[in-house]
């Protein structure tokens, strides 16, 4: 793979909206530029229609080898038809809810898309659409959306047992999308302001679909990856998550608290590769280094984050073991479920 470093500074130099043109067509224009790690990690972040159109925004094109250039163009076509196609679904989950006075909002992928804050719907990757809705309705629309072609997926047995921010997923052989119901957006994590009656209360209206303000979109996308997808652990960055924030911060020049550690974090990190992100929210201070550090010695980073991945698995298991003691039914169902229990962890412990 080679330096890390390198290969995230193109890719966000594609991906700004501040980058000198002039010096990214002189780099990517060179006939020894080495596309498939830019094709790799953009693979790994589901970014790589997102270089593709920013490319075709910058006129950058054609730097792209004839091959390349195709298969982004397909790949690009192919997922501007899957959120077209994702839009109507949730215009006609809109319709549905509103016929049922459900109090709601769309959330992340499903919200930006169907808001159009995007150059090209086609520059987004998602995968199920995610509705936060007023508690008191949670049961009434997860009933109703089983009435209309949706069914439940089969749940693990922690379902049962331990609390989840959303209902089982549902799934469809009628649109293109699964679809999560949320009745928050973080389990254990608090934030005031991403409270599920705050993000509620101040919705507003885009294209007829209920969305979060600007300001909660852009906290949650930034809260999500750092707590739910656990960037903050981690200490890394996803390129999905840096433009989605570049794009919410351009369109609406939102200032978030500054008293926010795991923020302050997230701006630091990518305040490394993009000059979008505003000086007074940058800071150079260990953990940025740590990171450049980690994405200049590859096989280190490889280590250090299958360590991280065996001490949060570890974590995991350490915080069921009261219920283990404790709760006669939860150790039954873990016996019924052990095999598919012991799979699990063999695959966990391969990984790392």
């Amino acid at each position: 793979m080679g330096n890390l470093a390198n290969t995230y500074q193109y890719i966000a130099d594609i991906l700004s909206f501040r980058s000198s043109k002039d010096e990214l067509e002189k780099v990517l224009g060179n006939k020894d530029f080495n596309w498939d790690n830019i094709v790799i990690e953009g693979s790994k972040h589901l970014v790589l229609p997102t270089i593709y159109c920013r490319l075709k925004s910058k006129q950058l094109t054609y730097v792209l080898p004839k091959e390349l250039d195709s298969y982004l163009e397909e790949i690009t076509s192919l997922n501007r038809n899957r959120n077209t196609q994702i839009i109507s679904q949730v215009h006609a989950l809109t319709e549905l809810l509103k016929a049922h006075n459900i109090e709601h909002v769309f959330l992340k992928g499903a919200a930006l898309i169907s808001c159009c804050y995007y150059g090209d719907i086609a520059e987004r990757m998602l995968g199920d659409i995610d509705i936060l809705v007023n508690e008191d309705h949670l049961d009434l629309a997860f009933n109703i959306l089983k009435n209309n072609s949706y069914y439940p997926i089969e749940q693990t047995l922690g379902n049962d047992f331990f609390e989840h921010k959303h209902l089982p997923r549902l799934k469809t052989d009628k649109y293109i999308c699964a679809v999560e119901l949320h009745k928050k957006l973080f389990v254990t994590y608090k934030n005031e302001e991403l409270q599920s009656p705050k993000v509620l209360s101040s919705k507003t209206i885009v294209n007829g679909i209920f969305v979060p303000s600007p300001k909660h979109l852009l906290l949650h996308n930034i809260l999500n990856y750092q707590i739910n997808d656990k960037g903050n652990l981690y200490n890394s960055i996803n390129f999905r998550s840096a433009y989605d924030c570049i794009v919410l911060y351009n369109k609406a020049n939102i200032d978030l608290p500054k008293n926010s550690k795991t923020i302050r974090k997230y701006y630091n990190l990518l305040g490394l590769f993009f000059s979008d992100i505003p000086n007074k929210h940058k800071n150079t201070n260990s953990t940025t280094s740590f990171y450049f550090y980690k994405l200049n010695h590859i096989g280190f980073y490889k280590v250090w984050n299958k360590l991280l991945k065996l001490l949060d698995f570890s974590w995991t298991v350490m915080s069921r073991v009261p219920y283990l003691i404790g709760n006669k039914a939860y150790r039954m169902a873990l016996f019924k479920d052990r095999k598919r229990i012991l799979t699990y962890i063999s695959s966990v412990l391969k990984r790392t």
